[in-house]
């Protein structure tokens, strides 16, 4: 955002399953800095695919201006989305946002929006965040996205927030950018919003957070299984880095964490294939290979007994609520 002696353009492109929070988060910031500043600085409208009002996450409808073919030209362009927006990202919508970006429309996202200028290849090169649901699925099936996993992102023409909060954090700072840091404080404390976070700031609690691990060789451990989800790691090879002995390693996950370093290991790599199984359209023996399987019939069986269905029947519930 640049200052303008004009309200600032910004059009909201709400998609199927958008996140109400992080639409307001998006908002919100906007209405209180025309309040706080006494005038209109900003101005934003809503569209949807087809003009029609668009359900929520939470069942809730929500009207817009107009249907994305009203709009041929914007300064800005947000993208709003929350659940499967794999599903969402239809031919029109990508045709929709090409055209934009051609026109060198400024374009953002929030939550997971990203994954729809990815998958129009609007993110090849630039850095980008998303949710951390969505992180694994995103950087298997667009690699070209420079990933990271800030909280929002800001990188020349593209901008992205990984959620609710970042949502509020990102607008702050364009604010503070566009109106100075007053203005932004004044914005945040209207909502009692009392730490204005840089876009460094993580997304989730680490392992160590999460659990009060205060064991240093632990916390090492349970750092380098979180970070290395595509492949099996051996308790040997958990002895060697930390300079204990195989049983030592064994001893310590069960007395802190209640579960052996490979039951740990297998419970995060599943909980990762889970989500690129609902988020995305690739093959089961693709996610499996991507999570440190050997065979899709190996992780057929795990996956089964973990979560009492098979891989398929899993994807097939998902895409059934969604066509309700």
């Amino acid at each position: 955002m640049t200052r303008t002696s004009t309200p600032q353009q910004i059009a909201i492109l709400l998609l199927d399953q958008f996140s109400v929070i992080s639409f307001s988060c998006t908002v919100e910031p906007l209405r209180e800095a025309n309040w706080v500043l006494k005038k209109k600085v900003y101005d934003w409208r809503m569209y949807s695919k087809d003009g029609k009002p668009v359900l929520a996450s939470n069942g809730l409808s929500v009207n817009v201006h107009g249907s994305i073919e009203d709009l041929d030209s914007c300064p800005m362009v947000i993208v709003c989305s929350s659940f499967d927006p794999h599903l969402y990202a239809t031919r029109r919508v990508i045709s929709w946002l090409k055209k934009l970006a051609r026109q060198g429309t400024i374009l953002g996202s929030v939550e997971t929006g990203s994954w729809v200028l990815a998958k129009a290849g609007l993110l090849n090169g630039y850095r980008a965040t998303i949710h951390w649901e969505n992180r694994a699925s995103i950087a298997e099936v667009y690699p070209e996205v420079i990933l990271t996993d800030n909280i929002f992102e800001i990188d020349r023409d593209r901008f992205s927030a990984s959620g609710a909060t970042p949502a509020m954090d990102m607008m702050l700072h364009f604010i503070g950018k566009q109106h100075g840091v007053a203005a932004a404080s004044a914005v945040a404390e209207q909502f009692i919003y009392n730490r204005i976070r840089a876009s460094q700031a993580p997304q989730r609690l680490s392992t160590t957070q999460k659990y009060g691990l205060r064991h240093p060789k632990l916390r090492r451990l349970t750092e380098m299984l979180d970070s290395q989800l595509e492949r099996r790691i051996d308790v040997q090879e958990l002895a060697r880095i930390s300079g204990l002995s195989a049983r030592q390693v064994h001893r310590l996950f069960k007395a802190h964490l209640g579960v052996s370093p490979q039951t740990y290991h297998r419970q995060l790599r599943l909980r990762r294939a889970r989500d690129m199984l609902r988020q995305t359209e690739l093959t089961v023996l693709e996610i499996a290979m991507a999570s440190g399987f050997t065979s899709s019939s190996d992780f057929a069986r795990v996956y089964r007994r973990t979560f009492h269905q098979s891989p398929h029947q899993d994807r097939a519930a998902v895409y059934a609520l969604d066509s309700l």
